[in-house]
């Protein structure tokens, strides 16, 4: 992996490395078997969550007692908390939950590194594939020690595939449409995936309304680094001022920069005709 000259940096892509992976075992161990609970919003979530965010956070804060530490998984009624120092993490310890509690092998682990802010460097370990993604800008995107780069363009341009999540606020059906109309559409069930594979280009967009900070905070530094744009339909996550386990997703998509050159506009249209109470067009 290539050296960097900033040694807070470094030293935070080292534990975060280590942070991630001492939780693989734990992870494929607990895979169909955690329990589950409910929470405050209706969500899943299993004793293996907050046990692996326990965990990563136990060895983050010991090593970085400065740093903001950031997880689904926080008790609601300690957010929002304000971003306080220079640098954050940001944690989904399982993100596909569902997936994870009914054995469905499409779930990560993801840990996103924040500078004032700005996502700077993402730990995505994909249980399915058994792929540990980390990177972020200037840093390279690696599966464990093997350096990545981005295939955009393999499924051509007659069989863009875009992935997303539902259920889809009503506001959006006119899109969601007229997407299922001309492209093929995959629905894998965790944000961080969805942006990770478009990043890498294993599939063209991933179009989202549902998620959350941190669902993309890994994932969009890994975008950032291969070049895969990120369009918010709404007010950008970032630099993320505070985290609110109460806040409104942050619809957006992302993908290769040329079918992200065909979808935006697409996607603009048809909102904007939306917004003016118009009908969409095809």
């Amino acid at each position: 992996m290539a050296e960097t000259n900033n040694t807070e940096l470094s030293s935070r892509i080292q534990a975060g490395r280590q942070a991630v992976q001492a939780q693989v075992g734990f992870l494929h161990d607990q895979f169909g078997r955690a329990a589950s609970h409910w929470k405050h919003d209706g969500s899943r979530v299993t004793d293996a969550d907050l046990a692996i965010s326990g965990a990563i956070f136990e060895e983050l804060g010991r090593r970085f007692p400065g740093d903001d530490l950031f997880s689904e998984e926080l008790s609601v009624g300690s957010s929002p908390l304000p971003r306080k120092g220079e640098w954050s993490w940001v944690l989904d310890p399982i993100d596909g939950t569902n997936n994870y509690a009914l054995g469905v092998p499409v779930t990560a682990i993801s840990l996103g590194l924040l500078r004032d802010g700005e996502p700077v460097y993402g730990f995505l370990y994909d249980l399915g594939r058994r792929s540990f993604f980390h990177g972020g800008p200037g840093q390279g995107v690696w599966d464990g020690d093997v350096r990545l780069q981005p295939q955009f363009g393999r499924s051509g341009r007659h069989e863009r595939i875009i992935a997303t999540h539902s259920p889809v606020d009503e506001r959006y059906l006119p899109l969601i449409s007229t997407i299922l109309t001309k492209y093929k559409l995959r629905g894998f069930g965790s944000g961080a995936l969805h942006l990770t594979y478009a990043s890498l280009g294993m599939i063209d967009v991933c179009m989202d309304f549902t998620v959350k900070v941190w669902d993309i905070a890994a994932a969009a530094a890994i975008a950032r680094e291969t070049g895969a744009p990120m369009h918010f339909l709404a007010t950008s996550p970032f630099p993320l001022q505070q985290f609110d386990l109460k806040m409104k997703p942050v619809p957006y998509c992302a993908g290769s920069p040329e079918a992200m050159a065909e979808i935006v506009p697409l996607v603009e249209r048809l909102l904007g005709e939306v917004h003016r109470g118009g009908k969409p067009e095809a």
